[in-house]
């Protein structure tokens, strides 16, 4: 027995739907992978920038730091007659506040490197919901 004309159109019009449908997800699944790639880019290029200028303001700060260090052993003179107790002191001063500040910024630095992929998620679920709505759509017209 063979099918209806009318079974048979159905049939092609079902597998034309589903073969575009299957390239509307992989066009969709190219084009998130795209945006997520460009904002992994955006936060890859800020955290570089972010890296460099830490750097560069710690090489500053330690040629200040330096020379900060030698006034105030210099300074502490008449309180500690020793060079060495005056070296040492300002050395575990300038260590502490050095280290305090470089553990803050690295903390910036780690929490700012997180991309932010809530909007490109968002996009992909809308557009899948939608995909789903028109593939509901086309099945109740083909079955009505």
């Amino acid at each position: 027995m063979n099918p209806s004309p009318a079974a048979n159109g159905d049939e092609a019009s079902t597998r034309d739907l589903i073969r575009r449908i299957s390239e509307d997800v992989r066009t969709i699944t190219r084009d998130e992978i795209e945006l997520l790639r460009g904002e992994a880019r955006r936060v890859a290029r800020s955290a570089a920038a972010d890296g460099a200028a830490v750097v560069f303001g710690g090489v500053v700060a330690l040629i200040g730091l330096a020379i900060l260090c030698l006034a105030a052993v210099a300074a502490l003179a008449p309180v500690l007659p020793s060079l060495a107790l005056r070296l040492v002191v300002m050395g575990v001063a300038y260590l502490g506040v050095g280290g305090s500040l470089a553990a803050t910024f690295a903390l910036r630095l780690r929490r700012n490197a997180v991309p932010d992929i809530a909007v490109p998620a968002r996009e992909a679920r809308a557009t899948l919901q939608g995909a789903k709505a028109t593939i509901e759509e086309r099945g109740r017209q083909l079955h009505a």
